[in-house]
């Protein structure tokens, strides 16, 4: 009896042993489940100073109605060079909010201040935007006689500003701006839906009695005729600083 009783419990703490040993097999580097495995550093992205991007306005902003830290929100019309490639596609989404607005009353000016947070590349990864508009409005009714700034330092490619962190960057130039070599772009001159606000324009397009301005990382739009509206479907040309 005392010879069966020590048989049994040999074996069951012979099975203990195996049990243990099944259920918490030795893990090597080679077998370590995925989900354990070091995570990659994300990217980060950084604009080159002189960069212009050409946005389409998604929701409208009127003076008469916004308030502060309403967002306005946008997205690129356009490819830009990035470094990784790929990363800053026609179609990404451009964030911004309202810092300051005033409707107009009486003699009083409509003032509209519009500061640009971050855009959302095509991998979902946001990026800080430090940029101002400079130029907003009707892209097919630009007209050239009165908008004669030129095309300057928009080819290239990416560039690393120096002295900026490792990682991504968005270079200067939007969509194929070789392409215009410097001259005057083509008068809208029509009902365009495919018409684009060529880089070279500046201040307002098409928005009548409306002065555009910068201070600091502000976009000030004011009026004094009449509120302040940007409509869904205007384009922006945005300098990144």
């Amino acid at each position: 009896m005392k010879k069966m009783l020590y048989f049994v419990v040999a074996g069951a703490w012979l099975t203990g042993i195996s049990f243990s040993q099944s259920a918490a097999p030795a893990q090597s580097p080679e077998t370590a489940p995925a989900s354990v495995a070091p995570k990659l550093p994300a990217i980060e992205m950084h604009f080159t100073a002189g960069t212009l991007i050409r946005a389409e306005l998604e929701k409208p902003v009127d003076a008469k109605k916004a308030k502060v830290g309403d967002q306005v929100l946008a997205k690129t019309t356009d490819d830009l060079n990035s470094s990784p490639p790929g990363l800053a596609t026609k179609g990404c989404k451009i964030i911004g909010h309202v810092v300051e607005v005033v409707p107009h009353q009486g003699d009083s000016a409509s003032t509209l201040k519009v500061v640009f947070d971050k855009m959302i590349l095509k991998n979902g990864s946001e990026m800080a935007l430090p940029a101002n508009i400079k130029a907003v409005g009707y892209a097919d009714q630009f007209d050239p006689a009165t908008n004669s700034e030129q095309i300057n330092q928009m080819g290239g490619g990416p560039g690393v500003r120096l002295g900026s962190p490792p990682g991504g960057v968005i270079g200067a130039g939007s969509g194929q701006p070789s392409q215009y070599g410097g001259q005057r772009m083509p008068t809208g001159g029509g009902s365009n839906p495919d018409a684009k606000l060529p880089f070279n324009a500046k201040g307002t397009v098409g928005m009548s009695g409306v002065e555009l301005s910068e201070a600091a990382q502000e976009s000030v739009l004011t009026s004094k005729k009449h509120n302040v509206k940007l409509e869904n479907g205007m384009q922006m040309i945005l300098r990144v600083d």
